[in-house]
């Protein structure tokens, strides 16, 4: 199984190495990492170049976080999934990516999406753990919250025609899934993937009313004219357990 991880930073010098390196670290599978650095004053540059022929990287001004993933995607990406983490996200074993490869292996063309579980805390110490039913996925999306984006996997092939809608500055993610998704390409991953670090774009005060603007957008263009598809998905797969795995 091959991934393209893709990270976009900004002055995000005390994690990134962290992040580099639980994706370095995965045995029994293809990772290539892509970092796109949106011009960084804190070293994160030097940091970088550290890492040699490993990783992809670029540094240069963007216009934000999901201008910063197009950029990174337009480089070209070799994985059958891609996945998007955080500067300061990081995989939560070695051999996480190589579990998860044996679930989306069997996954049927069609499947956009496999989400997995997310670990959320402050620096690296857990405090809670999210994993989600197809039913909770389909609810969220209609509650405007959407997918785990940093514990999901995209299969590679729907970027060659799509990309990320930069006019959006925190809910990018979230417009890019209820553009795209139907009642049959969505699937979840039973493991938990990701640890994703309190902090960001979103769980700021500051940026509560953009993220609200935002949510309501994305409500509005894609969300609202699928009401009836994401509400047959949630009674469909109401009967659906997933067996917990940590």
């Amino acid at each position: 199984m091959r991934y393209s991880i893709i990270t976009a930073t900004l002055n995000a010098a005390r994690f990134l190495p962290r992040t580099l390196n639980s994706v370095l670290a995965q045995r029994g599978c293809d990772c290539e990492i892509i970092v796109k650095d949106g011009a960084s004053e804190d070293g994160t540059v030097e940091i970088l170049k550290k890492y040699g022929c490993r990783i992809t990287w670029s540094s240069s001004p963007d216009s934000g976080l999901y201008d910063a993933w197009n950029q990174a995607l337009d480089g070209g990406i070799r994985g059958d999934w891609a996945l998007f983490l955080g500067a300061d996200d990081f995989l939560l074993s070695d051999t996480v990516l190589e579990c998860c490869g044996r679930y989306l292996a069997a996954l049927p063309q069609e499947t956009a999406f496999a989400a997995g579980g997310l670990v959320l805390g402050r620096n690296g110490r857990p405090k809670t753990r999210i994993r989600n039913s197809l039913t909770d996925m389909y609810s969220l999306l209609l509650r405007g919250t959407g997918l785990p984006f940093a514990a999901t996997f995209i299969r590679a092939e729907l970027f060659r025609k799509q990309r990320f809608d930069p006019s959006f500055r925190i809910a990018g993610d979230l417009e890019f899934t209820a553009r795209l998704l139907t009642a049959d390409n969505l699937a979840a991953v039973p493991h938990y993937v990701t640890f994703m670090e309190h902090g960001g774009l979103s769980d700021s005060p500051d940026h509560a009313g953009l993220l609200l603007e935002e949510k309501k957008r994305v409500l509005c263009m894609h969300v609202i004219p699928k009401a009836r598809m994401v509400a047959e998905s949630c009674l469909r797969y109401l009967p659906e357990y997933t067996r917990e795995t940590p």
